[in-house]
């Protein structure tokens, strides 16, 4: 960065509560590096999230919390604190946020769009040409970054196509090639109940961790009788699931049929420690993988297909070792955390140099 752009303030919007998240991390000896403190650090910025609308908010921020819900109220903020340059983590703060900016032409905002096309999204950014103050948007899947440029009109330089990531440090492999059982993590946008049905009456342990702390959704498995085989935890530290990744043979991620790329990070992750993976055919995830060599992919919502894929990787430890060491080099080759900020750090400074719509 020059030193103009240096001595600007610009501010990260994140939509979630990174307080929360760094007592958590402060609990734990060893944890994976967070994008957005690495981000930060790369954009020399700071950091609002819903932390910030608590009770020390402004009254106005606390006030279009409840009648408005976190993400207006954390746009709100970040516009009152009138910074050269913004960065949204999503649009359900980029979109607000993008809408306040029209009363500002001289600040710099890139957002990250993760899921554009429900129509009620479409809506609001057709009506208010939201994309006259959004200098440059990341999408994570191709489908996403088409949509926009066709249906929303966004002009194409401003999309950017990248990957998501992993820490590649924290998440790799402990040197054992050989693991016991099943694995599947995560809660967003899952079909747990594909799994258990394709590893029903089988002697294979599925280990099941369903929370995440990014995901707003319901506990579908709570409460619920599970097989014989099938174990469930929640609540573990980022090292117990970093040896859950490192001991199981390998990992499988159920998905609904859905755009958005749900289960990305559960795919890095088992990638980076090098174990194969078998994964819902998703339209949102199919970009962050090569489908027969870094992962296997089967038909959303087959049961069938899912127990004849794992156990074909089971019974072949010669495949299941090759394609957990082509999952790995991907990530290495190009879905670091490192690799991310970078990305995203020459898109930020490149946004703006040219003139608006």
């Amino acid at each position: 960065m020059n030193a103009s752009t240096a001595e600007q303030k610009t501010l990260i919007l994140v939509s979630a509560d990174v307080a929360s998240i760094r007592r958590r991390l402060a609990e734990e000896e060893d944890h994976p590096r967070q994008d957005f403190d690495v981000l930060a650090e790369r954009l020399d910025a700071e950091i609002l999230s819903y932390a910030d609308l608590g009770a020390t908010a402004p009254a106005c921020a606390r006030l279009l919390r409840r009648i408005a819900g976190p993400n207006v109220a954390l746009a709100w903020l970040g516009f009152r604190r009138n910074a050269d340059a913004y960065f949204t983590t999503a649009e359900k703060v980029g979109y607000p946020l993008a809408l306040l900016l029209k009363f500002r032409r001289d600040a710099r905002h890139v957002m990250i769009g993760h899921l554009l096309s429900p129509p009620h999204k479409k809506w609001f950014a057709r009506l208010f040409r939201i994309f006259s103050r959004i200098d440059a948007m990341i999408c994570y899947t191709s489908r996403q970054a088409k949509f926009a440029a066709q249906v929303l009109r966004v002009p194409e330089k401003k999309i950017h196509r990248i990957g998501f990531q992993v820490d590649q440090d924290f998440y790799s492999p402990d040197g054992a090639d050989e693991g016991v059982g099943v694995l599947s993590v995560g809660r967003e946008l899952r079909d747990y109940e594909t799994l258990i049905e394709a590893l029903r009456d089988t002697d294979i342990p599925l280990t099941i961790v369903g929370s995440s702390p990014w995901s707003k959704r319901r506990d579908r498995l709570r409460n619920r009788r599970m097989p014989d085989n099938v174990s469930l935890k929640r609540g573990i530290s980022f090292g117990e699931l970093r040896e859950l990744y490192r001991n199981c043979a390998l990992a499988a991620i159920p998905l609904q049929p859905v755009e958005s790329p749900a289960g990305v990070t559960t795919l890095l992750e088992a990638q980076a420690v090098g174990k194969p993976v078998v994964v819902s055919a998703s339209p949102g995830i199919l970009d962050s993988l090569r489908a027969g060599r870094s992962a296997v992919i089967v038909p959303c919502g087959d049961a069938e297909a899912m127990r004849r894929e794992i156990l074909a990787i089971l019974e072949n430890r010669e495949r299941a070792l090759r394609i957990g060491a082509e999952g790995r080099s991907d990530v290495l080759a190009r879905c670091t955390l490192d690799h991310f900020v970078d990305r995203i750090g020459k898109i930020f400074d490149e946004a703006g140099e040219g003139e608006g719509e």
